[in-house]
Order: C-alpha cells, then sequence, then structure tokens
C-alpha cells in the first residue's frame, strides 16, 4: 500500500535546490540584519520554519502524482474546511482574521486553498480536450469552484490572496486554450462594474488604492508605507548602505521589514547588485520549472506545474511591484525570502510536487 503512494528513492535534483535554499540563505542573511543582529526572533523562527518546509518539499517530492491526481477535490475539500474553520474561529491579527492557531505557530489555509485551486484546474480541465474547454459550459464548474474560495477569502479580508488566486485560474484557463475574445469580455465586465467593486472593498482597501495613486495625499498615514519603501529602495543605490546598516530598516521607520516590505530592507541594505542576485535566483528556478512543464507528456502534470510556477511568478511579480509603488499595497510574500511560515511551508511543498513530475516524467521516459 505504502509502494503504492510513496517513490521510496526519489532523487530530487540538486540544482533547483541549491536555488531554493540560497534563496533562504540570503533571506536568514536578511532577517538577521534588519534585525539588529540578532536571530531572535526573525531569523531563529524561519529558520525552523524552514526545517518544516523541507518535510514538506521531500514529502510532496516523495509521493506519486498520482495520489494528487486522485485525491485532488478531496484536498480542495480539506483546505476549504480549514477556510471555514477560519472564518468560524480564526485568529484576529491587525483586523484580518486569517489564521488558525496551532499554538507552536499560527497557520494561513488561504495559501493552502492557492495550490488546491491549482491541483483541481489541473484535474479539471486534463480530463477535457482542446475544443470541449473553449465551450463556455465547460467553464461552468470551474468558475464555482474559484468563486467559493475567493469569496471566503474576500471575508477574511485578504485582497491580495484573492486577486492571486484570480490571476493563476486566468492563467490556467489561457495555457488550457480558452480563446482570447473571453478573457477581453471579462477585462470589459470587470470596468463596467468597477463602482459596484470599490463600493464592496474595506475602507483601508480603498485607501490603499488611493495612496497608491497619490502617496502623498497621506504621508503621515495611510501613504506611510509606499512613501517609506521607496525611501529605503532608492537610498540603497548601487551598492546598499551595508548589513545592518540600513537606516529606514534598522530606526524602524519602515513597516513590516521583515515581512511584505523586506524587497525594500534588501535593496536599502545591499542596492541593485543585492536585488538583481536574488532575482537571478528567481530567474532560475522558474525557468527549470518551465522546462519540467514543457517535457512534461501527461496533461494533468503539466496544467500542474504551470499553475505553481504561475502563482510563484504573481508572488514575486506582486510583491515588488507593491513595494516599488507599481501596485497596491497587498500581503502577498516574497517567495522564500518574506518572514512567515505558511507561505514557505506551502511553497516549498509546491515545489517537491514539480520535483515528484520531474522525477516521473523522467522514469517514465528513461531520461537521467
Amino acid at each position: 500500500m505504502i509502494s503504492n503512494i510513496f517513490k521510496l528513492h526519489t532523487k530530487i535534483p540538486l540544482f533547483p535546490v541549491l536555488i531554493i535554499y540560497s534563496i533562504t540563505l540570503f533571506s536568514l542573511i536578511i532577517l538577521y540584519s534588519i534585525g539588529g543582529g540578532e536571530f531572535f526572533p526573525w531569523c531563529f523562527n524561519q529558520f525552523c520554519k524552514l526545517i518544516l518546509g523541507s518535510f514538506a518539499l521531500i514529502f510532496a517530492a516523495s509521493i506519486k502524482v498520482t495520489f494528487w491526481r486522485k485525491y485532488a477535490y478531496v484536498f480542495y475539500l480539506f483546505s476549504l474546511v480549514m477556510l471555514i474553520c477560519v472564518a468560524i474561529m480564526g485568529k484576529v491579527s491587525m483586523g484580518a482574521q486569517r489564521w488558525i492557531n496551532f499554538y507552536f505557530f499560527n497557520f494561513q489555509p488561504s495559501e493552502l486553498m492557492r495550490v488546491s485551486v491549482v491541483l483541481i484546474m489541473a484535474k479539471y480541465f486534463s480530463g477535457y480536450h482542446v475544443d470541449e474547454i473553449r465551450n463556455t459550459h465547460t467553464l461552468f464548474i470551474p468558475f464555482i469552484l474559484l468563486a467559493i474560495p475567493v469569496c471566503l477569502v474576500l471575508l477574511q479580508p485578504d485582497l491580495g490572496t484573492a486577486m492571486l488566486l484570480l490571476f493563476v485560474f486566468s492563467s490556467i484557463l489561457f495555457i488550457c486554450g480558452v480563446q482570447i475574445w473571453k478573457f477581453t469580455l471579462s477585462i470589459i465586465a470587470v470596468a463596467i462594474s468597477t463602482p459596484i467593486l470599490w463600493n464592496m472593498l474595506h475602507e483601508y482597501q480603498r485607501q490603499r488604492i488611493l495612496m497608491f495613486l497619490s502617496p502623498e495625499m497621506d504621508p503621515s498615514g495611510a501613504g506611510y508605507h509606499i512613501i517609506q519603501s521607496k525611501i529605503a529602495i532608492g537610498s540603497g543605490g548601487i551598492w546598499g548602505k551595508g548589513l545592518l546598516n540600513g537606516s529606514q530598516s534598522q530606526l524602524n521607520f519602515l513597516p513590516e521589514k521583515q515581512t511584505d516590505f523586506v524587497f525594500a530592507a534588501l535593496a536599502e541594505e545591499l542596492g541593485f547588485f543585492g536585488c538583481l542576485f536574488l532575482l537571478i535566483l528567481y530567474f532560475l528556478l522558474i525557468t527549470y520549472n518551465i522546462q519540467v512543464a514543457v517535457h512534461a507528456r501527461n496533461k494533468f502534470n503539466q496544467i500542474l506545474v504551470f499553475g505553481l510556477t504561475t502563482m510563484f511568478f504573481f508572488y514575486i511579480f506582486i510583491n515588488i511591484a507593491m513595494v516599488c509603488g507599481l501596485l497596491p499595497v497587498v500581503g502577498i510574500p516574497l517567495p522564500f525570502f518574506s518572514y512567515g511560515g505558511s507561505a514557505l511551508i506551502v511553497l516549498m511543498f509546491c515545489q517537491g510536487l514539480v520535483f515528484a513530475i520531474d522525477a516521473e516524467e523522467k522514469s517514465k521516459f528513461g531520461i537521467k
């Protein structure tokens, strides 16, 4: 029974693993620095969560992909139940109810839901030919499966995760062959309904959008985060001020410097080249994942890897655009880099799934 689920001698590829742990080690260095040269609490806690994430990666890489395909809807229902538990008895922090307290750490189920959505979309669309997918009736069930978690996430409220789910879903529809005119029609519909959507937003969310357009309107209030972030990024210059020498982060002018705005802290202390080094690592990992997706012969595997890679890309794009003032401030962490256990563990799990698919494809076709 166990052998039918686990691949007992799975070979995890060395190159992408080195990239992942290079990013996480880089993160620990920055967390140590912005923590004032102290291992506690951020650096040590993140290291502990990295250990948990490593187990999640090995676990996902050691399970046969057929298991995830078979139980994709069960995984989705489990994630949905956890989201409902958040709505009923979730931990409230900074005005949002997004976490379940497991005593030794707080877990954010919306992170798990992102993976679940990709899994069930891969499961659903892998059973249809491209001509069937282009039929509007075929898209009804996926829209319902997406709408339920999006509504639950918006109730927390977590606009960033809701946006990420929509972006990843749209990307999967595109790769599966849905016509461009349907995307265009959806964009027009959203534009027309903008006044309604605006009134549905919370006051702080409307303030974030307004401050994105003009943060100088309230420099000491709603616009404070993005103004301080831009100051930190700009002051870093080419080489940065050096570790432990970032004035915005060390003097606590930069809010959420260990989580959402960690990229700004990196730019201040290590400058343009420090940021470039991190982006190169991200590029190499995304390139590896794309290669796995391109070479996958199984449609489920291909959609799953593409969906997970797209999610990873949007994590990076939204976070960096946010701290640079190119997008409104939303709670999207920088992958493998921001402080926090939920995102780190789930992203390590996702990468383990990619490794499992890579190993399966290579063994199936005799590639070493």
